[in-house]
């Protein structure tokens, strides 16, 4: 028993040494989509889905990101603006961002994953579609 709790505690000991650090990002610009994504077509008009949400393009370790904030209400941070640094974590394929405490997970996007919104697409997508604008 002993020996298992000093294996704990030295465990508990070396792994914050492990551990990802949040560090800084500076957010070169904002892609707001008021609308929401594409739901549903009529005839060639788009049907939103109402779900705001924004495209942020991040300057992290001398690299591009552009990473999805999704609000269903709408909230933005007042401190995330175009030209400031914000706190990060970068994790497998999203980026966690700081509004001070709180860690709230976007994920990397291709910019260029998008439908133009005169047109609807050939075919049938299985998930909502982003609109290019």
């Amino acid at each position: 028993m002993k020996r298992f709790f000093i294996i704990a505690v030295l465990g508990t000991l070396t792994f914050p040494a492990f551990a990802e650090v949040p560090e800084t990002a500076k957010i070169l610009a904002i892609k707001k989509h008021p609308e929401g994504r594409i739901v549903s077509w009529s005839n060639r008009s788009p049907i939103f889905d109402g779900y705001p949400f924004y495209d942020l393009t991040l300057s992290w370790n001398g690299k591009k990101y552009v990473v999805r904030y999704e609000s269903m209400t709408g909230y933005f941070p007042r401190n995330w603006q175009a030209g400031h640094d914000m706190t990060v974590k970068r994790e497998r394929g999203l980026f966690n961002l700081y509004n001070g405490d709180e860690g709230i997970p976007a994920r990397v996007i291709n910019p260029r994953d998008c439908v133009e919104a005169s047109a609807a697409p050939a075919g049938f997508s299985p998930m909502p579609l982003v609109p290019c604008d």
